[in-house]
């Protein structure tokens, strides 16, 4: 075998492990930390629909308080 195919040989085995690294760095992203995105922007809806019925119902409120005073 001559040196450059031994070289040749080399990157491919080096691009192979970056590639596995890659791999396993993707797979941990799509388990774990798209989880925790997904389980904050839930929070984050939940506190808006509540904000949004409490605007609601000081809305109707007033409107209620406008036409019958």
């Amino acid at each position: 075998m001559s040196d450059v195919e031994r070289k040749n040989e080399l990157d491919i085995v080096q691009i192979r492990g970056e590639i596995q690294l890659l791999s396993q760095k993707l797979d941990s992203m799509k388990k774990n930390d798209l989880f925790h995105i997904q389980k904050a922007i839930d929070g984050i809806n939940k506190v808006l629909w509540a904000v949004g019925i409490l605007l609601l119902g000081q809305l109707a409120f007033a409107i209620k308080a406008a036409l019958w005073s």
